[in-house]
Formats: structure tokens, sequence, C-alpha cells
């Protein structure tokens, strides 16, 4: 098979067309009225016969081509920029994909800052960044007079980046310039043992030379990072390297990436500005999300790095623990920012890489620090609608994750929430584009109303009245799925199934476990068959079975048919993160496979407490 043209404009090979190549500026381009951003110059061919981009060049401004008549007349010029993949540090294959489960397999028992992303999404087309070149000096030496927030700094769409208590705005005024990174810094210079023992010595990974025709049909990477990539190894391109790692990731965790393109770059880039003694942590993080970012088969570098990761994030807690709280309750919310820093990533690292266990344990030790960061005085219930509306996404992604993990395993919350809404955090939540729906693809309305099912079954078990149900029926039938237009068509299309088969997901739930139903109940039984109808035709891939996964752990624990049940257990297999083992996906391919062994055993349907025992017996939560 011929190679793949690497020759096309970066405006074709970013929208994944098929670019006519013509000089300057390519027909496609200007007859569909887009600015043509160039092409990036090229050497001979190597001995295979393919092209390659040509050594690092000056960025130079191209004058655009002339507009059509649609063409919007704000369009501005870019800056078009190329530079050589480095090979001084390379990514060696990571080991054999492992094979699939079966369900004859035996099963083992296992004994700050705040948000990166928007409270709110932007309503106005994104914001196209400047590319980054190698001249620019990224670092300061002295703080940013004025920088406001750290890293995960709640943000407004538009608006400059500030900090919950008051710190003035962002300024560009940043006193003396440095390079990328001191030498003081021994983890840069050979010296990990410094940072922690053990590590790999290499911490700036390159990037395959085809990784940047990868899928970005929403341009979300193009938004947050250089295209090309630059150099990793150079010390200028650190920050370019760090962004361009956070792109691939948000690909691959993210249910709406271009949502959180922008933000997340901007508090990446004020952190690294602000911070120098946060960027090796920063470059570590970077290199983790990376590697997750293009491959989930285990790593045993990456498995080395996120326990080290994970073991930071106990000392940050127990650090934290350890000191007299504040005698301000705000003074105290404050302090929980630093503690809580870079918890939402360590969670999702886990993930992909870790038991269920392992985020269980995490979450145990960081719920005190959760409850104080509420507003709620301490002898009161936290609100969950407040929560999930913080502006600090540490704090909704706790609450988030607190309720994710207790429908999935049967486990109780860590604690009981108070489920009622103020007028304008109902609204809020109602509109659908706050709180944490971007990052799962599932309603925060839904999260709410989970909550208040376990707080019922927590206070009646399964013998709620019937107007309990009834209202929760007509909770559940008021959210709404709308799905906003992606530049993407097929985007659009599983973004809405996501959200139809957590619809489905929501009433299987509230029959299970608040009306005690067992998997054959007619109210049960039709609604399964109805989620597997709609998931087997939609065409199985990354999107969108990787945000059908929390869904599918209670449609499959509640499946009665043996159709169903191959449908879920196929598309699951189709998901690395099922196959690896040690990871919270395997732990949950096995525990509904023990669910359907154990009851099939014993010639019964299944009822919702078979997953709470599965996840005892399966991963010991």
């Amino acid at each position: 098979m011929p190679p793949r043209s690497t020759a096309g404009c970066y405006t074709c090979k970013r929208r994944k067309k098929k670019c006519d190549e013509t000089q300057p500026f390519c027909t496609r381009c200007i007859r569909s009225g887009r600015q043509c951003e160039g092409y990036a110059p090229l050497e001979s061919p190597d001995i295979k016969g393919i092209m390659r981009r040509g050594k690092a060049t000056p960025a130079q401004k191209h004058v655009p081509p002339p507009r059509s008549s649609n063409t919007p007349e704000s369009q501005k010029e870019h800056t078009t920029l190329s530079s050589p993949i480095s090979t001084n540090v390379s990514d060696q294959p990571s080991d054999p994909q492992t094979p699939p489960l079966d369900p004859n397999i035996t099963l083992s028992q296992s004994s700050d800052t705040d948000s990166a992303f928007p409270l709110s999404p932007p309503d106005t087309a994104p914001w196209q960044p400047s590319v980054l070149t190698s001249g620019v000096r990224y670092v300061t030496e002295g703080k940013g007079g004025g920088l406001a927030g750290r890293w995960l700094e709640s943000l407004d769409p538009g608006a400059g980046l500030r900090s919950g208590d008051g710190e003035d705005r962002w300024t560009d005024t940043y006193g003396q310039e440095t390079r990328a990174y001191e030498t003081s810094w021994p983890m840069f210079h050979g010296d990990d043992q410094a940072m922690a023992p053990n590590l790999p010595s290499a911490f700036i990974s390159e990037v395959a030379a085809d990784e940047e025709l990868e899928d970005d049909p929403e341009g979300a990477k193009y938004e947050m990072c250089t295209v090309p990539v630059l150099d990793a190894n150079t010390v200028d391109n650190t920050l370019p390297f760090i962004l361009e790692c956070y792109a691939r990731w948000i690909h691959l965790v993210i249910f709406e990436p271009s949502k959180a393109a922008n933000p997340m770059k901007d508090t990446i880039i004020a952190q690294f500005m602000r911070s120098p003694d946060e960027r090796p942590k920063m470059i570590l993080l970077a290199n983790v999300v990376g590697s997750l970012g293009r491959s989930l088969r285990y790593d045993a570098r990456v498995s080395q790095l996120v326990d080290y990761l994970r073991t930071e994030a106990y000392g940050n807690i127990a650090k934290f623990l350890s000191d007299q709280p504040a005698d301000e309750r705000e003074r105290d919310r404050q302090k929980t920012r630093g503690s809580m820093l870079n918890l939402l990533q360590v969670i999702l690292i886990q993930r992909y890489s870790k038991p269920m266990l392992t985020i269980v344990k995490l979450m145990e030790a960081a719920a005190p620090i959760f409850r104080r960061a509420c507003p709620e005085p301490l002898d009161q219930y936290p609100n969950l609608p407040n929560a999930v509306m913080s502006a600090s996404v540490n704090i909704r992604h706790f609450a988030t994750t607190d309720i994710i993990v207790s429908i999935t395993t049967g486990r109780p919350m860590f604690f009981r929430y108070d489920t009622s809404y103020s007028p304008q955090i109902l609204e809020m939540i109602k509109d659908g584009r706050y709180g944490m729906q971007w990052l799962h693809g599932i309603a925060d309305q839904y999260i709410v109303i989970l909550a208040h099912i376990n707080v019922l079954f927590e206070e009646f078990g399964t013998k709620a009245s019937m107007e309990h149900v009834a209202e929760i029926e007509n909770q559940i039938s008021e959210v709404g799925s709308f799905t906003e237009r992606s530049a993407d068509p097929v985007s659009t299309v599983w973004r809405y199934t996501v959200r139809e088969c957590w619809k489905m997901t929501m009433y299987i739930y509230l029959y299970m476990v608040l009306c005690g139903a067992s998997t054959v109940d007619s109210r049960v039984l039709p609604r399964v068959k109805s989620f597997t109808r709609l998931i087997d035709a939609v065409t199985p891939g990354r999107n969108p079975d990787s945000f059908l996964y929390i869904p599918m752990i209670i449609v499959g624990a509640s499946s009665y048919r043996q159709r169903d049940r191959a449908v879920i257990q196929r598309r699951m297999f189709g998901l690395q993160e099922c196959l690896n083992p040690g990871s919270c996906g395997y732990d949950a391919m096995n525990m509904l496979i023990d669910v359907w062994r154990r009851t099939e055993a014993e010639n019964r349907p299944a009822v919702w407490y078979d997953l709470r025992l599965a996840a005892f017996r399966v991963t010991g939560i």
C-alpha cells in the first residue's frame, strides 16, 4: 500500500480532506471559503521514498489567498511553522495486547488548583490561537504579578483568568524572561532520583511522525497546540510539548473536547509562566497523559509514573489534614485548593491504568477535604447541585465521581447529599452547558437524580412510595437529549446516542434499585433490549463506546437475555481499558461476568444486590 501523503496543506490535513496541493494555496480551501494555511517545507525523499518535513525554519507570514464572496472578512492571517520530529528519545512499543476475557475464566479476588475547563461553554466561535514559535520565551523569574489562579482554576469563557479569592487578573507583564527550564531542576539533567526513585530517565517523549494526522474532526487539537508538533527535546518547546500531550489526552477522556481545549490551554500556559516550581510535575503529567493518548495498552513506565503521582496526591492530602483548620470557614475553604491539586487528573488517569479499588481509596482519603471545600456548614449535608455547579472543577469532579462509583459498584456514596435546588442552580443545571456533562457525557441533572435515588434507597430500601418513583420518572423524562450540532456529523450522531442511552439507563437504575425489580421485570427487560439495539445500530469505536462504558456496566448487570449480554460484552471488549488486567475496565468486565455466571448457576434473574456482591468479590470494594 502506498505511503500516506504528507504534502497537503495544513487546513486539509486537519480536516482530513484530500488536498489538491496547488501552490501556494490549494484551490479546495479557496473554493470552500476557508483560509489555506500553507504547506510545510519538504526535504528530499528518505530511503523509503517518503517525503519528510524539512528542518525547522523561521516562521513566515503569508499573504492570505483571495477570499470568495462568502468568506468572512474577519479572518486573520496565520503563521506557518515547520519543525522536525525529534529522534533523541523513543517510545518502545508496548507489550502485545492482552487476550480478551472469557465468561469461563476464573475470577480472581482482590483483597490546586481548580478548573482547567469553563463553568460554561463559549457561545461564540472558538478562538484561533497563534502558533507558538520556538523563539518565544515562556518563563519568568519571579511570580507573574497579578496572575490569577493556578493551573485548573475556574474560568469564565472569554474572560481572563481569575482566582476564587479575588486575585488580580492575568496581565502581560511578567518581569525578566528566562529559559523554558532552569538548570536548578535536577530532573531535566539526568538526576531523576531527585524527583522520584526509579522513574525512567526519558521524561520528554517524542511524538510519532504520523500522529499529526490522528482523528480530530472538530479541530480541538488545532485549537490547543501548535501544528505541526515542535521538537519536544528543544528547551524552548517544553510548553508546546505539554500542550500537544494534553491535546491528545482530551480526545481520550472528554466527551466534548472542543469545549475544553481553549480554557485548558489558557490555564496550562498560565501555570507554566507563573509557577516554575510546578513545571516538573506538569511535564511528568504531560508524559503520562501523552502516552495514554497514544495507546491505552499496559506500559510499565506509565504505570510507574502513575504510582508516583498517586503517592504524591496522598502526600498532599495527608499534609493538609495534619494542619489545623483555619479559624474562618472561608479561609479554610481556600486552603483546600492546594491539597486537591491535580486530583482530577490523577483520578482520570487511574481509570485507565489502575484497579477500581485504587480510585475508591484515593477518593476516601480526599473526602474530608472535599467536605471542607463545600460552602455548606459542616453540620449539614453537602448540597449536590451546588457542588456540581461549583466554580472549582475538583469539587465538581469529586461529587460526580462519587455518584458514578456508587452506581457502578453498588457501594454507598461517601456522603449523604442534599439534592434540593435553588432556582438559580436549577436553571443552570437544566441549561445543560454547565457542570461536568462535557467530561463524561452524562447530564448534570441525571447526577443529582441518581444521588436522590441512592438517598431514598438508604432511607427506605426497596419500599419507597410510588409517589417518589413517579416523581423521579417525571424528572428523568424532563431532561432533554438536545445535542449541539458539531462540525463533524458523525460526532453529532454518537453524542446523541450517548445521551439517549443514558436516559434508558436512568429508568433501569430507578427500577432495579428503588423498586427492587429483577432483570425479568416488565419495566427493565424492554429498556435493556432498547439500549442494546441502539448501541448495536451504531458503528463500534472508541467513540461512542468509551462514553457508554458506565451505562453498559449498569445495563449489563440488569440484562437477562443472552443476546443483550453478548452485545454489551462485545462492545466493552472493543475498549482497550477493558482488556488491560489491573484496570478499572477489566474489573468492570469481570464484575459483569461474575453476575451472569452466578445467577445462571443459581437459575434465577439478577437483582441489584448481585452487582454489589460482584464488586466485592472481584475488586474488594
